[in-house]
């Protein structure tokens, strides 16, 4: 059963978010599997993989095997990977479950509802599932911006998709939709968009090319993964020649080089997707008026870099390599808030009304 909302607002005090205390969101997962108790059983199946490796190699009479390589290299990454998947799956199971939390919270606040506030919630369906037995700390969801995307999945969107009669599900909708009515119109907003200045050079100024700047990014987290590389290359090439160790060394991490060009690629193309913040590029561009002007789109593009890493939106990286990259953005997220066919396959619905003035202008 629901804990009376009067009792999540006293303990709101007492309990963080993880996005407060932890410096990245790795560091709060391994912190949060750490306490889990099968945390425990994964350590237990760690301790015996040597002993299993052992009777692996007995069994075959020879470590240089290809077979006894091959299954000791899947054991190890099966034994890897287990916690995490577990983890994730008991996560996203027990989330299902916070439906009816998501509606009562955003209902209570009724008008005084804004978007700061998805933080307070957060807390609060923290202290629920930890109450209820459905998670093993107060640290399960991370962040605001986390707890209002299983808001828009489970409460928002069916709705858009297939209105409901229900009362309460009806003025959620309306609360969450007029808190964007809100914060177009607020001078929260508007003195926001003032503040934004043009300090930060575009990536274009630097490198000619985009992929250049993106494997440039990509390099850094590659070479933490370099001893890995290097280890795995060994054990694969036991007793062969040091040239051949070197090869398949360098060779792995230029391969891992390039997938981490791409995730960095396609991390700064995913990077704008929060309403809120897509709702802060139409009202700078609202302001700024650039049209089809190169140079007005160059300031758009510094201003947005400036404002998303303010926000903690790839704070390391620049998500806009020029004007034209953002322009091109800016007429996606226009096509994905107004498709041509269904308005109901729009991916911001609650985009619509401000998407809709500049599709007439």
């Amino acid at each position: 059963m629901l804990r009376e909302s009067q009792s999540f607002r006293q303990s709101s005090d007492v309990s963080q978010l993880p996005a407060k205390f932890f410096s990245s969101k790795l560091s709060w997962r391994l912190h949060d599997l750490a306490n889990a108790r099968y945390f425990y059983v994964w350590l237990f199946a760690l301790a015996i993989f040597p002993v299993v490796t052992t009777s692996i190699v007995k069994k075959t009479g020879t470590w240089s095997s290809s077979i006894t390589k091959f299954t000791v290299f899947v054991s190890a990454e099966i034994v890897l990977a287990t916690l995490p998947f577990a983890s994730q799956f008991k996560k996203r199971k027990n989330i299902k479950k916070l439906r009816s939390v998501l509606l009562k919270e955003v209902v209570e606040l009724e008008s005084d509802f804004a978007h700061k506030h998805w933080d307070l919630i957060a807390k609060h369906v923290n202290e629920y599932l930890l109450q209820e037995g459905l998670w093993h700390s107060e640290h399960c969801i991370y962040d605001g911006e986390e707890c209002l995307r299983y808001f828009r999945d489970q409460v928002y969107l069916p709705f858009v998709v297939n209105p409901s009669e229900k009362h309460d599900e009806q003025l959620a909708t309306q609360i969450y939709e007029k808190s964007y009515e809100i914060y177009w119109s607020s001078q929260e907003l508007i003195t926001k968009i003032a503040a934004l200045e043009p300090n930060q050079n575009l990536p274009r100024d630097t490198y000619r090319f985009s992929i250049v700047y993106d494997l440039i990014h990509g390099i850094k987290p590659a070479l933490k993964f370099l001893p890995v590389v290097v280890l795995s290359s060994l054990y694969m090439k036991w007793k062969m020649s040091l040239k051949i160790i070197a090869t398949a060394s360098v060779f792995g991490f230029l391969k891992l080089m390039c997938s981490s060009c791409h995730l960095t690629r396609r991390s700064r193309g995913r990077a704008l997707s929060q309403p809120l913040h897509i709702l802060t590029l139409l009202k700078l561009e609202y302001h700024s008026e650039p049209g089809e002007s190169a140079n007005k789109w160059d300031e758009v593009a510094k201003k947005m870099n400036t404002y998303l890493n303010e926000e903690g939106v790839l704070p390391d990286k620049r998500v806009f390599f020029d004007g034209k990259q953002c322009h091109a953005k800016f007429e996606s997220l226009l096509a994905a808030t107004l498709p041509d066919d269904d308005i109901k396959k729009s991916l911001y619905p609650e985009l619509i009304r401000f998407a809709s003035e500049f599709r007439a202008a």
